[in-house]
């Protein structure tokens, strides 16, 4: 009798037993706020753990879509092969922590769009568990800039001008507290950095004594706010002093137009000079038409003379050295006889034009492709068609200022490092320079052919530089397999297939 009571009470009592040494991971807080630019500590905590050789922690942002992998570790073992690169640099697990059984996530010099649902992954060998944990990321907003105009015989306009996030909502009143908010009109964009830029503006009366304040709100709590004073904060408008103004303006406007007429008569040759080396620039500019000469002065630099006259001869010395070295003297039949033997396919399978596999703007193709596909030699007809400018050019590649091929097979030191060494060129050619190029507004097209994952060096400077790079065309080919993170963050992956040789009849 004794012993089935035992039996009994042990069957009662399994499954709390067992359910409380299942390995559970639980939370400190379920929301983190943070600011722009700042750095936050996501938390979760998890059982005791026998080996921490056993211990897996993957934290990932899940939300909004899609996912991205932020840290892994895997086993007791850091793995970066699937960190998203907008993570890589900035995420770190603190190893101290997993001492007190805390998986601590830093993320730094936060950013507005890493705002969204984090998951934590916990495992000990196959047990595991997760949670999951809200980050917004918010920016205060601005001190207001003001300004007044004028906008007819008695009225003026108010504006006010800040940014932020997230949104916010901005109240006009006056000095009687009287609301003028529906009087207002407000725009909203974004900024660079997905800040909220807001201006409100406000039409009054110019003659009416009063004050008007504008005030940001940001659910329902006010960050910013400035008073205007009418009319003491317009500027004097008597006709006496509105012509004294005028008249010293216009002799301060003629002595710049004297100024500016004699520096340009005695320096007449230079300025020829830097013009010229503009047309070297932009060869095809005076022959073109009218959409070509748009072309041509979109991707112009800003100044002509590209801020200095040194800059713009180191500039034209590297196109010229660039330029000899990818010429190959193809003939325009050779050229069309070597790209009709390859087909370019979509990820998808869908056949593209050959033109396709030229890069827009800040744009990144990965085209793959088995052993003797016809990457290189695709890569070395992009560089000779820019490099000779033959009327075969289906990529329209003659419109870009430079092209870099670089040969990633045998790529030691880092991104930067790897870019100087495949250029021959006769002068010594400064790393910092060659950087602000690539980085900078100058239309460029970067070729990194026969590109794998592995060099540690050139991988985590290469996540850099696509990030930051303003305006830098990229194309990378690779064998399928040998680059897992670009083709998981790169958004246009294309193939490419040598066409099997037609038999004869």
């Amino acid at each position: 009798m004794r012993g089935a009571l035992v039996v009994i009470f042990q069957a009662l009592l399994w499954p709390v037993v067992s359910a409380s040494a299942l390995f559970t991971v639980s939370l400190q807080e379920s929301v983190y706020e943070a600011e722009l630019h700042g750095d936050v500590k996501l938390v979760c905590l998890f059982s005791k753990v026998k080996s921490f050789s056993d211990l897996t922690v993957i934290w990932s942002r899940v939300e909004p879509k899609p996912a991205e992998d932020v840290y892994r570790l895997e086993r007791g073992t850091e793995n970066h092969n699937y960190t998203s690169a907008a993570f890589i640099k900035r995420a770190q697990l603190i190893q101290e922590q997993l001492n007190e059984n805390r998986a601590v996530l830093l993320l730094k010099k936060l950013r507005i769009k890493d705002s969204g649902m984090y998951r934590c992954i916990v495992k000990e060998g196959d047990d595991g568990d997760y949670k999951q944990v809200t980050l917004n990321v918010t920016a205060p907003y601005t001190p207001i800039k003001k300004s007044i105009m004028k906008t007819g015989q008695d009225e003026v306009e108010l504006s006010c001008e800040s940014q932020g996030f997230p949104s916010a909502q901005v109240i006009w009143s006056d000095g009687q507290n009287t609301n003028f908010t529906e009087m207002s009109n407000s725009s909203t964009r974004s900024t660079d950095e997905d800040l909220i830029l807001i201006i409100s503006k406000l039409t009054v009366k110019r003659d009416l004594v009063n004050n008007y304040t504008c005030s940001f709100l940001v659910k329902g709590e006010i960050q910013q706010t400035a008073t205007f004073s009418i009319p003491d904060d317009l500027l004097p408008h008597s006709s006496a002093q509105y012509a004294w103004i005028v008249a010293v303006v216009l002799v301060l406007l003629a002595i710049v137009f004297i100024s500016v007429f004699l520096h340009r008569r005695k320096n007449g040759k230079k300025n020829r000079r830097n013009e010229s080396k503009c047309a070297f620039l932009f060869p095809h500019s005076s022959s073109a038409t009218a959409d070509s000469l748009l072309t041509v002065y979109e991707n112009r630099p800003q100044n002509c003379d590209i801020n200095s006259e040194e800059t713009a001869e180191k500039l034209l010395s590297l196109r010229s050295a660039l330029m000899r070295q990818y010429s190959e003297l193809d003939t325009n039949a050779e050229m069309k006889s070597r790209l009709a033997s390859y087909a370019l396919l979509s990820n998808e399978g869908q056949s593209l034009n050959i033109s396709s596999i030229l890069p827009d703007k800040k744009e990144i193709i990965l085209l793959l492709g088995k052993p003797g596909s016809g990457k290189t030699s695709v890569a070395q007809i992009l560089s000779s068609c820019w490099a000779e400018s033959t009327t075969t050019d289906p990529f329209n590649i003659s419109r870009l200022q430079l092209v870099f091929q670089v040969d990633c097979s045998r790529a030691k030191g880092d991104f930067f490092q790897v870019i100087k060494s495949s250029v021959s060129y006769e002068k010594p050619l400064d790393v910092s320079e060659l950087r602000e190029t690539l980085l900078g507004s100058t239309d460029c097209l970067l070729i990194l052919d026969g590109y794998q994952e592995g060099n540690k060096d050139l991988d985590e400077t290469l996540e850099w530089f696509l990030t930051e790079r303003q305006t830098c065309r990229v194309l990378v080919t690779s064998h399928p397999g040998k680059c897992p993170a670009l083709e998981k963050n790169v958004r246009t992956v294309l193939q490419l297939i040598q066409k099997p040789e037609k038999s004869g009849s």
